[in-house]
């Protein structure tokens, strides 16, 4: 069966857009570093509250993750722990990409304009941790909104964590249409050809479009790039040189099961 991220193992520079990304990255990194380590931020419609690799075997992605960034996986085997962040690992055999929960401040009307914008929506449910609702947008690529009570959220660049994200698609005027229309978001060109950056969420994110499927590609913060790579390589996944960037040094990898991710030394 042809892979249908085949296409992405090709290198690809993350979405940087212009010079305003490398000046609000290293004013959140001063502000990391002044406050121990994490800033935190009052959560605002559409950042992303939770992010869960998916992947044919969660178990399998925890061994590979844990071996590259140190996660810490509860005994479950789907949460990460230790982090500023909320992760989470989960098997499917559909997807490979990286799950993501937004905040909302009115999920009854989040899904409301989800089913407006061409997309689905499940009715809202209570869980535990807040109102949840499971989506699909308008080009295949599942997520989630979440509405809980006021709280922060937390930016913070601790080895693992992710610091950026770039959602690959098929159309990026359907993406921008989609989620300008669901959360508001905003979208100034980038410095490659059809790339975008969203204006507005805490974590920064980038948009690509031109791609077969739909998918999530996170880049996890690391202290030294160069053994981080060693890693990746050592446990199975693949790994390019590491490159510097404005913003730090890169790599672009691809793990065991063939989900790409990328590498960020800030």
């Amino acid at each position: 069966m042809t892979d249908p991220f085949e296409d992405l193992l090709e290198p690809v520079v993350p979405v940087d857009p212009d010079p305003r990304f490398a000046r609000r990255l290293r004013a959140l990194l001063d502000a990391a570093f002044l406050s121990g380590g994490a800033m935190p931020v009052t959560a605002v419609q559409g950042d992303v509250v939770y992010a869960s690799v998916w992947s044919p075997d969660a178990a399998r992605a925890a061994a590979f993750y844990s071996s590259v960034l140190g996660w810490r996986i509860s005994a479950d085997g789907r949460a990460v722990q230790g982090l500023g962040q909320h992760l989470g690992l989960w098997s499917t055999p559909s997807h490979r990409t990286t799950f993501l929960s937004h905040a909302v401040a009115d999920i009854s009307a989040a899904v409301d304009r989800v089913r407006a914008a061409g997309g689905t929506a499940a009715d809202a449910v209570q869980e535990s941790y807040g109102l949840s609702a499971e989506c699909v947008d308008n080009q295949g690529l599942p997520f989630a909104l979440h509405q809980s009570s006021p709280g922060a959220a937390q930016e913070t660049f601790a080895q693992g964590e992710i610091v950026y994200l770039t959602m690959f698609v098929p159309s990026s005027q359907a993406a921008r249409d989609f989620y300008g229309s669901v959360f508001g978001w905003t979208f100034t060109p980038g410095q490659i050809d059809d790339g975008w950056q969203v204006q507005g969420p805490h974590t920064m994110f980038g948009l690509h479009g031109g791609h077969p499927s739909s998918a999530v590609l996170p880049m996890y913060s690391v202290s030294d790039v160069h053994a981080a790579v060693a890693r990746v390589r050592s446990a199975g996944g693949t790994a390019t040189d590491p490159v510097q960037m404005p913003y730090g040094i890169t790599s672009d990898c691809v793990d065991d099961q063939g989900l790409r991710f990328y590498l960020g030394q800030l």
